[in-house]
């Protein structure tokens, strides 16, 4: 009776993990997507800083999934 259990556990765990590691990503971009597209408006430099905030969104996301796939790894 514990064998399914343990398998249950271990799938809704990755599935987990897969949620977690996927929204890191995506809001990261998204956060530097907004904020980029914003400070274009303030500073009328369209869309510099829009392509600019996405790819320091990549970065920050890439960096973020990294760390919590280490540790959710341990």
């Amino acid at each position: 009776m514990g064998e399914p259990d343990k398998q249950k556990g271990s799938a809704f765990r990755g599935v987990g993990v897969a949620v977690a590691l996927s929204t890191q990503l995506v809001l990261a971009i998204l956060l530097g997507l907004l904020f980029g597209h914003w400070l274009d408006g303030v500073f009328q430099t369209a869309p510099w800083l829009t392509i600019i905030g996405v790819i320091l969104g990549i970065v920050a996301g890439f960096v973020g999934l990294f760390r919590l796939s280490r540790v959710l790894s341990k």
